[in-house]
């Protein structure tokens, strides 16, 4: 059975720059996918096996990664305002 690729993920696909694919497991009977562009914007679904998530990766034609590498973990932040210098800070 061929997973159907969800409306929301292949609009993010199509719409963005540069998208790139991590899967990873996220329960007993869950995995992640999440896409992330190249300004580090993102979205996530949750697919019942790795089976399904690849299937849709490869239906929208984007690189696939399983699990973090450096250049993803930090693609991923690229726009947290709480890592950049003079970012907004907690409250004390």
């Amino acid at each position: 059975m061929a997973a159907r690729t969800p409306t929301e993920l292949r609009e993010f696909a199509l719409l963005r720059p540069d998208v790139e694919a991590v899967v990873q497991r996220c329960g007993l009977d869950t995995y992640d996918l999440l896409l992330i562009d190249l300004d580090g914007n993102w979205t996530r679904w949750v697919f019942t096996t790795e089976e399904a998530a690849v299937a849709v990766v490869g239906d929208l034609e984007v690189r696939l990664h399983r699990g973090w590498d450096d250049r993803m973990t930090k693609r991923m932040n690229k726009r947290d305002h709480w890592n950049e210098p003079g970012g907004q800070r907690r409250a004390l």
